[in-house]
């Protein structure tokens, strides 16, 4: 059994976006429709310092555990924005001024029998955005791309058929909890629409606040996605039949927001796929 703790720090350098990707949004959504985004043309450096301790160890010779905590601090964290109107599409990198990240992880593996093992792992995270100049009502929102919680568990059987063949099997099932992708969250912004309605030359134009989004429906779901293997394997050669998603999971790969233009661009994860793979080792 070992007792272990570590510190260390992280850098990620800095850049420039498009130039005057900060006048374009500026006079683009915080002068038309009055939001207060801070888009500069040159992005930070992002540094970070983490901090880990935890026990880990092994019980009879057939259980391995492993229990840890973490505690993260980001400075200028750089955040991927995306901008939709009149102008075209702007990909521009902001900084997050501080984000807090910590929580406990636990990792788990047992030999059954001799070939059959078992094994999972559980990871829960808090995280909060402390200070945002980028975006300021975003104070006290989750750390983006960041999963409340993830659970994996898993088996796996490696079985001698003959001397020299092996039969291999190992399922994996995966569960990630709910997920926001950007630092909007539980919170109302005004879009291009909230500009355009007011000003329409339809009769009886509807007022601004009708073209307001509500983010709260961006956050990704729980989801949860089954893979399994199944081969004949030897030390030169192995034949697996495998099957990706096996229940048919449908879910969100990633979710890019576009705040200002009132939604997001989804891109689908991959549904059930059915496959064999061949190998030969020289």
């Amino acid at each position: 059994m070992n007792l272990y703790a570590n510190w260390g720090i992280g850098f990620k350098s800095g850049g420039f976006n498009n130039q005057g990707s900060a006048a374009i949004v500026d006079s683009a959504f915080n002068q038309f429709i009055g939001t207060d985004v801070l888009i500069e043309d040159l992005y930070r450096k992002e540094k970070s310092s983490a901090f880990e301790a935890g026990i880990k160890g092994e019980l009879g010779g057939a259980v391995t555990f492993d229990l840890a905590g973490y505690y993260t601090t980001i400075d200028d964290m750089q955040f991927f924005e995306f901008f939709v109107g009149a102008f075209g599409l702007l990909r521009v990198v902001s900084n997050i001024d501080e984000v807090e990240v910590y929580g406990a992880e636990l990792n788990l593996s047992a030999e059954i029998v001799p070939g059959w093992s078992v094994f999972g792992s559980a990871n829960v995270t808090e995280s909060e955005i402390k200070e945002n100049s980028s975006r300021p009502v975003t104070v006290g929102n989750k750390s983006p791309h960041t999963a409340d919680y993830t659970i994996n568990l898993g088996s796996q059987l490696d079985l001698p058929v003959s001397d020299t063949i092996d039969f291999v099997a190992r399922a994996d099932y995966r569960i990630t909890g709910p997920t926001w992708f950007h630092t909007l969250q539980d919170d109302v912004n005004p879009t291009l629409f909230s500009g355009l309605l007011p000003i329409s030359n339809l009769p009886g134009p509807p007022p601004a606040f009708v073209g307001d989004a509500d983010y709260s429906v961006s956050r990704r779901d729980e989801f949860a996605v089954l893979d399994m293997r199944i081969g004949l394997e030897t030390d030169s050669w192995s034949v697996t039949a495998f099957a990706d998603n096996l229940t048919n999971e449908k879910y969100l790969n990633e979710v890019i927001t576009a705040v200002e233009f009132g939604g997001s661009f989804i891109s689908p994860g991959g549904l059930r796929r059915f496959g064999v793979e061949v190998g030969y080792k020289f």
